[in-house]
């Protein structure tokens, strides 16, 4: 049973949930998403490590983010954040803009990170070409001008998952992203169109799982294979079937390869 807990970073509160009995794993939650986005990995993985799953600075029960935030400034509250917790060093599984985040912060930070996991992840905004990036901001902004939360949930949920999900899978991602406070939702959005992680692979020498879904149509698994083939050692896992929610869809599959990751003693 996850615990819900907050810290206070600086002028900040961060809320995240907490379960399990181990190694620390830390999750960071997608653009769409909150901490609750892992509920199937508190489930899953607390026989294997102690998971931690944040709300992002704008997201749940955390402040919100300052006004000119980018992806560094994230990666520096997520310092401080594990600094709040006594956690020195961490495996950190970032999902989607969460992993845009997680290899923004191994590489600013990379002895606070033993092991990383990307999961649905891309390289940025800045790594695509301009009329795509630009494209893509406008299209999150202007749905938060047009939309409700509660609208942009049921409109986007379908785009995020595979083509054959269940009833309760689609509810869960549409509770999910209407709870997203669109204050949050705007800074995140600049922050990921303004990042471009490929500079950091080179610097990033620590076991590294890239994992998603066949079908993910946001992060599809040929720019997965582009993103695992650009770190050195990098392990690519595509679980057929699915979508951009990896975690949430087919979580047995999901949190299976995951506690294999974990628990491989062969990686440095």
């Amino acid at each position: 049973m996850a615990t819900r807990e907050s810290v206070t970073v600086g002028e900040h509160t961060i809320g995240f949930l907490r379960a399990g009995d181990g190694p620390p794993l830390v999750m960071l939650h997608g653009i769409g998403g909150n901490a609750t986005q892992f509920i199937h990995q508190m489930d899953g993985l607390a026989d294997s490590a102690t998971v931690i799953a944040w709300d992002a600075p704008g997201y749940g029960e955390s402040s919100d983010p300052g006004d000119e935030w980018l992806m560094p400034d994230y990666a520096a509250i997520l310092a401080g954040f594990l600094d709040a917790l006594g956690l020195d060093r961490v495996a950190l599984l970032g999902q989607s803009w969460g992993g845009s985040l997680a290899q923004t912060f191994v590489g600013l930070y990379p002895e606070r990170v033993s092991r990383l996991i990307l999961s649905d992840a891309s390289m940025g905004g800045r790594s695509q070409p301009e009329e795509t990036r630009l494209a893509t901001l406008k299209g999150r902004l202007d749905a938060l001008e047009s939309m409700t939360p509660a609208e942009l949930a049921v409109a986007r949920a379908p785009a995020v998952l595979g083509p054959n999900p269940s009833a309760e899978v689609m509810r869960e991602a549409e509770t999910m992203m209407a709870a997203i406070r669109p204050s949050g939702y705007r800074r995140a959005a600049i922050a990921l169109a303004e990042i471009d992680t490929r500079p950091f692979h080179a610097g990033i020498t620590v076991p590294t799982l890239v994992i998603g879904g066949e079908h993910d149509k946001i992060t599809p698994p040929s720019g997965a294979a582009t993103l695992a083939s650009a770190i050195r050692g990098a392990r690519h896992v595509t679980i057929p079937g699915i979508g951009h929610l990896s975690g949430q869809e087919d979580p047995e599959t999901y949190n299976a390869a995951v506690i294999e990751f974990l628990r491989d003693s062969t990686l440095a």
